[in-house]
């Protein structure tokens, strides 16, 4: 039997597989993001532990969050709050935040947790189907121009210039070959039979093979495209990947999809590139929060910039997959035993 304070363990079948046994204390577990149904936090309400749901309504500040992790042993983080140095300045007991997503670098201060020695997990590939998807629905809806015309009885088309082309006939590229970059790439080749470019920091010459995709350097896929979509994590080695340089080689009415982080396209060179007609339009899942040209970008750009909030990992079927498997990393990290899903130690 293995004990950390928290949880008892035994290994049942003498393969690391555990049953969790008894809590020692009735240890807080805060839980942050809307659409995490109860239920998926049965096991940790039958391990006894207080389940306290925080910040559904909107992101927590510094302050708020700081509060919240004085005496929680575990944190899943299911919202769009920032974890930084200050909000954890009483979160003496904290052992692990598991992230709901990947992308974790954004939302968590990662120099911050491992001073404190608080693990991180996240949920690779348990959103990879739903971001997919939301992506190319987003292409669609741009390249179509489909919002401008809801609620309407008529076309708004001023001529057959504005006329839109069908997907088949447009070059797409691709930053990021991950798994969800792939993903996107496998739905526009195979269901659209679309020409699809890519770069990406390791070459997936695998991929080049299966499914006819063409690596390209980042400035001659941003010069190649008419639709250029940005699928790499938000961390310091990508905040601003794409510059002034890369959207200075975009071709006149190129659209920009970024279903990934904000902090990936320089929001300056952005509203520079949208005001020379470099880019026709841009779409964005998730905003910018502290940039002098957020509001700019919203305001001057109309139905030439999209922006949704953080939604597109959210469905019903990623969100049971990530809660489920932040419940796992965090039984697992409280009894001691290894996680998988470790990214942060």
């Amino acid at each position: 039997m293995r004990t950390t304070g928290y949880i008892s363990a035994v290994d049942v079948a003498g393969d690391g597989t555990a049953r969790m046994e008894a809590v020692v204390d009735a240890a807080r577990i805060l839980v942050s993001g809307a659409g995490i149904d109860e239920r998926l936090l049965r096991p940790l309400y039958d391990l006894g532990f207080q389940v306290v749901p925080i910040g559904r309504e909107e992101p927590l500040t510094a302050q708020a969050l700081r509060r919240e992790l004085a005496g929680a042993v575990a944190y899943l983080h299911g919202g769009d709050e920032h974890v930084s140095e200050e909000a954890l300045e009483l979160a003496d007991d904290l052992k692990v935040i598991a992230f709901l997503g990947v992308g974790y670098e954004t939302f968590v201060d990662v120099a911050a947790v491992r001073r404190r020695g608080i693990l991180v997990t996240n949920t690779p590939a348990a959103a990879m189907d739903a971001v997919a998807e939301f992506t190319v629905g987003q292409i669609i809806n741009a390249n179509r121009r489909i919002p401008r015309h809801l609620g309407t009885l008529h076309p708004h088309w001023a001529g057959a210039e504005e006329l839109p082309g069908e997907l088949v006939s447009k070059k797409i590229g691709i930053v990021g070959l991950g798994r969800t970059g792939t993903q996107i790439a496998k739905i526009l080749r195979c269901g659209f039979g679309c020409r699809v470019s890519y770069y990406n920091r390791t070459r997936r010459e695998d991929q080049e093979q299966a499914l006819g995709v063409r690596f390209r350097q980042l400035s001659e896929l941003a010069e190649w495209s008419d639709i250029l979509v940005v699928m790499v994590s938000g961390n310091a080695e990508t905040a601003g990947m794409i510059d002034r340089r890369i959207l200075g080689r975009v071709r006149p009415g190129t659209i920009l999809v970024n279903t990934a982080r904000p902090s990936v396209v320089d929001p300056e060179a952005l509203r520079d590139a949208l005001a020379a007609g470099r880019l026709g339009m841009a779409v964005f899942d998730g905003y910018y929060q502290d940039s002098s040209v957020a509001k700019d970008l919203l305001n001057d750009f109309g139905d030439r910039m999209y922006v949704t909030g953080h939604i597109a990992s959210h469905t019903k079927q990623s969100m049971e997959r990530m809660a489920g498997q932040a419940v796992r990393s965090v039984v697992n990290v409280l009894s001691g035993l290894p996680d998988p899903n470790v990214v942060v130690r």
